[in-house]
C-alpha cells in the first residue's frame, strides 16, 4: 500500500500520513499538529494528488456546462424570426420568451412590449432565439475607485520616483544588498551584475 508521510520540522516524531483505503484517500494525523517545511509540504501535497489518482483512476471531474437553452421568462434576442412571414422584421429585437411550443416550425413566442401580436412592440413567433447574457454583477465601490483613478492618455501625471541607471546608483544598491563593510571588489562585482555587465 502506498503512503506518504510528512514530518514536523520542529519535532520529527509528529507526522501526518496519507494513504488509500477502500478506494478513498485517508489522512491520518499523529498526536500533535504538524508543521512541515515548505518543500516537505509540497511533496506531501503531490503525494495526496497521486493517491487521489490511484483511488479514482485519475479522472478529472468537470462541472456540467451551464444550460444555455432559453426558458420561459428569459430575456432573449431573436436570431431568426418566421422564415415564411415578414422575414427579418423581428431579428435582433430583444424580448421576453413567453411560450415554447416544440410542435411548431416557429416554437418561440417572444413578447417585445404591450402591443398586439405582430407589432414590433407586441409579440411574434420566432424560429430561433438566444438567451441574453445575464448582467454582470455590479462593481464594488473600491473597484470603481480603482478604475476611475487610473491615469488615462492625455492626463498630466507626476513621477514620484524614477529609476536612476547611473554607475553610482548601482554601487549604492550593491552596498544596500551586501550590508555592513563589504569589500570594494564585492561592491564592484555586484554593481556590475545589477547593471547587466554594463556598470
Amino acid at each position: 500500500m502506498t503512503e506518504y508521510i510528512a514530518q514536523c520540522r520542529y519535532n520529527p516524531s509528529d507526522t501526518i500520513t496519507a494513504r488509500v483505503e477502500d478506494g478513498a484517500v485517508w489522512l491520518v494525523p499523529g498526536p500533535d499538529n504538524v508543521s512541515p517545511s515548505t518543500d516537505a509540504a509540497r511533496t506531501f501535497a503531490r503525494g495526496i494528488l497521486a493517491l487521489a489518482d490511484e483511488a479514482d483512476g485519475g479522472e478529472v471531474r468537470t462541472e456540467p456546462a451551464p444550460d444555455t437553452h432559453p426558458k420561459v421568462g428569459d430575456q432573449v434576442i431573436v436570431i431568426e424570426d418566421d422564415p415564411g412571414v415578414r422575414t427579418g422584421e423581428f431579428v435582433d429585437l430583444v424580448g421576453t420568451l413567453t411560450e415554447i411550443g416544440p410542435e411548431r416550425c416557429t416554437p418561440y413566442l417572444v413578447k417585445f412590449g404591450g402591443g398586439f401580436h405582430g407589432a414590433a412592440d407586441g409579440s411574434w413567433y420566432c424560429q430561433r432565439v438566444e438567451k441574453v447574457a445575464d448582467e454582470p454583477e455590479p462593481l464594488a465601490d473600491w473597484e470603481k475607485d480603482l478604475l476611475s483613478s487610473a491615469p488615462k492618455v492625455g492626463d498630466q501625471v507626476r513621477v514620484v520616483s524614477a529609476i536612476n541607471h547611473t554607475r553610482e546608483a548601482y554601487l549604492h544598491r550593491a552596498a544596500e544588498l551586501l550590508g555592513i563593510n563589504p569589500s570594494a571588489s564585492d561592491l564592484i562585482e555586484l554593481a556590475d551584475y545589477l547593471a547587466g555587465g554594463d556598470a
